[in-house]
């Protein structure tokens, strides 16, 4: 009895520390998912412990989540069998495969909230770190070159939205020193903006007024006309500040966005950013065109647009580049309809189970459910202009990140209620 005790307590120990090293460490410098992979898959060796195998008692949202995450595996792996894609064509999109049992493992061992929300803030100074090393030591222009500037510049939003929305939750579950902690927080969120700012990630702030909006909604009740006043005000000085700093570039980035979208539009010019994203976007349409229920496959994706090039129909711009810089154009020309359809599965359960829990959960709780809502709904954003589950980082964060905030929000009403 006593070994097993101590084994379930190593087992929340050794968990503890591997996602707050995975939250930490998150995209700080290339390779680091080669130290925090495989600590985390080390850690499911507890579940080899009956001891912590009998503590598993799966919730509904927790179940769901397996579900629309094996369905989005097995469409990919249909598109390997059903079109001769080379398995090595689809290893991003295996990586979810890895991150599974943690939700088995997690529901076991219930690690603190603490641990959580200290490894968000974490990881969103370790991001402006790097940004800080990178523009000042090194001397580079757009930080995050060596990883990738527009990843590390969604990542950087992520942590700075999530530190933001936790900092009222850090409060509640540690009043002694959690107004310190909040604080903290806070602060960690404004660095990670700045991150942004320096990565030039133009469509990271693109949907800041949406996010907003949509936060605003929710907490529209706790606020008191004046203090609705106040934070938009702070935000909107906060936002144009950040912008105007000269060696952000920012400016001068969403700038040259608008001009290509117009060269794009009346002149038919994709040499620009912008434009030949809307070239890519275009050739997945016309690929989806021809294959509308399950499309193409990848292979014949890339051979369909470079017979679009030869007559002529697509800019040679867009041969450059894999993927359509759209995950969901990507996912119809290369899954079809059915392929989209659990893609914007998997992209809208974290707002539905998130929303599903925040009218459920005690007003105390229910600031966990919202970081998940706005999680998700910053990722479906953000994958209209990338596509993340064609990088070996965008995958890694997006399902790491998804699981251990359901584990905090199922978590949190029992955690300051005082349950174990």
């Amino acid at each position: 009895m006593f070994l097993n005790q101590s084994i379930l307590s190593i087992a929340r120990y050794y968990v503890s520390f591997s996602v707050f090293l995975f939250l930490a460490l998150s995209v700080s410098f290339d390779g680091s998912y080669g130290i925090t992979g495989p600590i985390i898959i080390s850690s499911y060796l507890f579940l080899c412990s009956g001891e912590v195998r009998r503590q598993i008692a799966l919730s509904a949202a927790e179940k769901g989540l397996i579900a629309v995450l094996l369905v989005f595996l097995l469409s990919v792996l249909l598109e390997v069998i059903c079109y001769g894609v080379p398995i090595r064509m689809i290893d991003p999109e295996s990586k979810i495969l890895l991150f599974i049992p943690l939700i088995f493992l997690l529901n076991a061992v219930r690690i603190s909230s603490s641990v959580i929300v200290l490894g968000i803030g974490v990881g969103a100074l370790g991001l402006f770190i790097l940004a800080c090393y990178d523009r000042y030591y090194l001397g580079v222009a757009r930080v995050g070159i060596s990883i990738s500037a527009i990843q590390l510049g969604y990542v950087a939003f992520a942590y700075a939205i999530l530190s933001l929305l936790l900092a009222p939750y850090c409060y509640s579950i540690n009043r002694a020193k959690g107004r310190l902690l909040a604080i903290l927080l806070i602060v960690c969120g404004a660095l990670a903006l700045i991150t942004v700012l320096y990565t030039q990630t133009r469509g990271a702030l693109i949907f800041v007024p949406l996010l907003l909006a949509i936060s605003g909604c929710y907490y529209r009740k706790q606020l008191r006309k004046h203090v609705k006043q106040a934070v938009f005000v702070a935000c909107l000085l906060s936002l144009t500040g950040a912008a105007l700093i000269p060696e952000s570039s920012i400016m001068s980035r969403l700038s040259s966005g608008v001009a290509d979208t117009e060269q794009y539009f009346s002149q038919g010019v994709a040499t620009g950013s912008v434009g030949v994203r809307l070239e890519l976007w275009k050739a997945a349409v016309l690929v989806t065109i021809n294959n509308p229920v399950f499309g193409a496959g990848v292979t014949a994706y890339v051979a369909e647009k470079e017979a679009l090039v030869e007559a002529g129909k697509l800019a040679p711009s867009v041969r450059r580049y894999t993927h359509s810089h759209n995950a969901y154009v990507y996912a119809s020309a290369r899954r079809g309809m059915v392929g989209l359809m659990i893609l914007l599965a998997l992209m809208f359960y974290p707002v539905y189970i998130g929303h599903k829990q925040f009218r459920q959960n005690a007003q105390s709780s229910r600031a966990p459910a919202v970081a998940l809502i706005i999680f998700g709904w910053f990722f479906i954003f953000a994958n209209i202009t990338q596509v993340f589950f064609a990088h070996n980082s965008g995958t890694i964060m997006y399902t790491g990140l998804l699981i251990i905030l359901v584990s905090l929000m199922l978590n949190s009403e029992k955690e300051l209620a005082g349950q174990p």
